[in-house]
């Protein structure tokens, strides 16, 4: 699901608050998440590698400052990765995505 087709990675990028996202195909871990969140945030990133997409992790965005798990800037498509939230959570961060987004659930 392509955002649109004739939106630029330029234009995904001003999406996304200059302070926090550094490093473009570069993977960001975060020891508050689970191991299995990030191991499945690396598999997203990898995926995304093998068809020559370009991601931010931890993206957060400008005027919302929703953060998702990883952004396709590419197609401008959010994966966000899931292991025990609740659908109250998942709706509340759909609200805040500038763009549309995947829930990615992790099975244990």
């Amino acid at each position: 699901m392509k955002r649109k087709d004739y939106i630029t990675e330029q234009d995904n990028l001003r999406l996304l608050d200059d302070c926090y996202n550094k490093g473009i195909n570069k993977i960001k871990l975060s020891i508050a998440n689970t191991k299995a969140h990030e191991m499945k945030k690396c598999d997203i990133c990898y995926e995304l590698e093998l068809i020559h997409h370009r991601f931010i992790t931890e993206a957060r965005f400008k005027y919302n400052k929703g953060r998702a798990d990883v952004f396709d800037i590419t197609d401008g498509i959010a994966y966000e990765v899931v292991c025990s939230e609740k659908e109250a959570s998942l709706l509340s961060k759909k609200s805040r995505y500038p763009v549309p987004f995947e829930i990615i659930k992790v099975i244990k």
